[in-house]
């Protein structure tokens, strides 16, 4: 069965993004965006909800969809949050840490798994 994944694109007031640097394999010590695996018979917004809530301890207020994406047989479901988030609003749960980018700085980050071409595709749409 194909996996699918729901991945969120969180921002702050300031425009800046939120990425979790990984803690496992693969793409361990890499930054990736917060989400993950749709389970049976769950929507892919409440996939999205679960995981937030799970490894920011967030509850989404609303996403907007944003594209779909395949990367080594998974297909990422790519959502961006509606309101702005700081990071005293958010508790991390899973990862090695968390930290908010400004667009300039991904370019040199080690972005794992296709996500450095998602939050491109994301820039490119904001300018």
């Amino acid at each position: 069965m194909e996996k699918i994944k729901a991945c969120l694109i969180i921002k702050n007031k300031d425009g800046e993004l939120l990425l979790q640097l990984r803690d496992e394999e693969p793409e361990i010590d890499k930054w990736v965006l917060f989400g993950g695996g749709v389970e049976n018979n769950e929507k892919l917004e409440q996939a999205l909800a679960r995981e937030i809530k799970e490894e920011l301890g967030y509850e989404i207020k609303g996403a907007d969809f944003f594209g779909e994406y395949r990367d080594n047989g998974i297909t990422q479901m790519i959502y961006i949050l509606r309101e702005a988030v700081e990071i005293g609003d958010l508790v991390l749960g899973e990862g090695k840490a968390m930290n908010f980018f400004a667009p300039g700085e991904i370019k040199d980050l080690a972005v794992g798994f296709n996500f450095k071409q998602i939050l491109n595709d994301y820039l490119q749409l904001k300018n």
